[in-house]
């Protein structure tokens, strides 16, 4: 059995990977009241930009007998960083029009690696996956802080707008990108072609599956759902953008250095039923502080919903992993998961706009973000029940 340290060593390559399957999503939040006065954008057609990638996401599920055909899992993984790179660069340089054509890119790479790392962990470190989930999920959680924190000051810097934004995450994935070919190729001797996945239909008729992909699904849209609205939320209560973009970033930063421990921890219980349900209450409660409260208190609200959030996103990747017995079945959990789940998430964008549009007032909006917080408490007991799913 690997140690801690070797376990880690051997996680490098999906921890490059992880800095911009999120960045490259999050970088755009800050950025829409800009885009929003650029391109005289609607509020629907904003929030469709971000659910339009968050579709991609449940759309790929289908694509993934066809993935599956590149190869192993190391080649599907430097395809899709192909796939993310070429999508960042027409996003970079392209007209409006394109910024939702490479959306489309961007949503369907990430998509595929979404599904890939959990199986990659599980193929290659199966007594560490809690430690290594936990990691690469903190990664895309800094980076995406990261992103949020320089988007609107490099907007801001030349004449270039919000294009400069993109730069630093087209450099990161053009790197990630070039490594991993030059990795697969050096590999390619050593690496066995799996036999074609086969997707365990079955699942379909497990509660338990079905309470994992719901769980997934609602924590996405808490995420999503707010992610793309929060700036333009906090510059409605008094601040700036840039100030509000930084706000989010430091909110995300600290969520993600909780949660990095949470899944190497929480894959030693055996019953995550009290815990799940627990986040669900506690992200509920910080967007009620949103709404009631003002000023500096909004940061620590805020910082409070990040670590919620940033602790059950790992978790529910988690609980494709140890709710599973071999990879084929982590595989197809996480298909059915991720599929149906970022369906659910893909309306959310759109329905916290769709209330604030028809209300004028964001308070009314954030009741969306409390009600889901209760009910992802609610299918986060079911969810953590400890007994495996057979399909």
């Amino acid at each position: 059995m690997l140690a801690n340290k070797d376990a880690i060593r051997k996680g490098l390559p999906i921890f490059l990977v992880a800095m911009n399957m999120r960045a490259s999503l999050t970088v755009m939040s800050p950025l829409i009241p800009i885009l929003k006065t650029q391109y005289n954008l609607s509020s629907f057609a904003l929030s469709f930009l971000t659910s339009l990638t968050v579709l991609c996401f449940a759309g790929s599920a289908f694509l993934m007998p066809l993935v599956a055909r590149i190869g192993g899992t190391n080649r599907v993984i430097s395809a899709s960083l192909a796939v993310l790179t070429f999508s960042i660069f027409v996003r970079t340089v392209g007209t409006m029009q394109m910024l939702f054509v490479s959306s489309l890119g961007v949503g369907i790479a990430i998509a595929v690696l979404n599904f890939t790392l959990p199986v990659w962990v599980k193929e290659n470190t199966p007594n560490h996956s809690g430690l290594l989930t936990g990691i690469y999920i903190t990664i895309m959680g800094v980076f995406a802080a990261a992103s949020i924190a320089v988007a609107v000051p490099l907007a801001q810097l030349t004449s270039l707008g919000w294009r400069l934004s993109m730069i630093p995450w087209l450099a990161i994935a053009l790197v990630s990108s070039v490594w991993w070919m030059l990795r697969v190729n050096r590999s390619a001797h050593a690496e066995v072609k799996p036999p074609p996945a086969r997707f365990h239909k079955n699942l379909f008729r497990k509660a338990g599956a079905w309470n994992i992909a719901i769980f997934f699904g609602l924590q996405s849209m808490l995420f999503y759902g707010t992610a793309t609205w929060l700036p333009t939320i906090l510059v409605a209560k008094g601040f700036t953008l840039s100030h509000a973009g930084l706000i989010v970033s430091i909110a995300g930063l600290l969520g993600s250095l909780v949660g990095i421990a949470a899944p190497h921890y929480s894959s030693r219980l055996r019953d995550l039923r009290t815990l799940l349900t627990l986040l669900g209450v506690m992200i509920s409660g910080s967007f009620i502080g949103l709404i009631f409260d003002n000023g500096w208190h909004l940061i620590m609200w805020m910082i409070i919903a990040n670590i919620g959030l940033s602790l059950t996103f790992p978790l529910s990747l988690l609980l494709t992993v140890t709710r599973s017995i071999e990879a084929s079945e982590t595989r197809s959990l996480s298909i059915m998961a991720q599929a149906i789940g970022y369906i659910m998430a893909a309306f959310a964008p759109g329905l916290v706009g769709a209330v604030y549009d028809s209300s004028l007032n964001w308070n009314v909006a954030l009741i969306v973000p409390v009600v889901l917080g209760l009910v992802l408490g609610v299918f986060g007991y079911f969810a953590g029940n400890p007994e495996k799913i057979i399909p």
